[in-house]
């Protein structure tokens, strides 16, 4: 990581946690349930990207992958699942829904924890551009499994609605994705437009 790119990360964080001390503060004069969850999520999300943080940047000789034989749609589910609480938290957080083909591969060779970490990161900011729902699925296609992550949001180049996002997100799924080989070919993420609006997120893994 470029100490630019290092510096501005860190100065976010630290923004962060001057916000999260100033609820912690407030809640001692006038404690409320709405403001003490309200300090938990932020501790929730302060947390997701301080590992996503240690994740990219203490990889130094790059991310080491520890790949097993793994289901794709399980993991996909555990997604849904997470975005689905999160929706019980956050009234206003977009709908989730899961679109799998049947003719999806029943078993894959990845490293779970890092794809895992990589889709809830990429879900998170999908979810900060999405309307009213993101959408999940996979599929195989020249060899590659591909995840995907539909938002009906404004589409790319549309100013970031969070004031807490460090693009920390981006950076770790290319990571992860970069991390993954076999033979010559490596994995990577995709990022466009959809045709029928909003945008469309797709990890590759070989």
């Amino acid at each position: 990581m470029e100490a630019a790119s290092f510096a501005l990360i860190a100065h976010d964080l630290k923004n962060a946690l001057g916000s999260l001390e100033g609820e912690l503060e407030a809640l001692i004069d006038d404690p409320s349930p709405a403001m003490a969850h309200s300090a938990y999520m932020r501790c929730t999300e302060l947390r997701r990207q301080f590992v996503q943080f240690l994740t990219v940047y203490g990889a130094a000789d790059g991310i080491h992958t520890h790949c097993e034989d793994e289901s794709p749609k399980d993991l996909l589910e555990q997604i849904y699942r997470a975005g689905q609480i999160r929706r019980l938290s956050l009234p206003h957080a977009p709908r989730v829904a899961m679109q799998v083909p049947e003719n999806a591969p029943p078993y894959w060779y990845f490293d779970q924890r890092l794809v895992h970490m990589a889709l809830d990161a990429a879900l998170h900011n999908a979810s900060r551009f999405a309307r009213e729902q993101v959408t999940l699925g996979l599929r195989e296609e020249d060899g590659y499994l591909v995840f995907t992550i539909d938002d009906d949001g404004p589409g790319l180049g549309a100013a970031d609605p969070s004031s807490a996002s460090t693009g920390l997100g981006t950076a770790l799924c290319e990571a992860v994705a970069q991390a993954h080989r076999s033979g010559a070919r490596q994995g990577r993420i995709d990022l466009r437009n959809r045709p029928e609006g909003g945008a469309r997120f797709e990890l590759w893994l070989p």
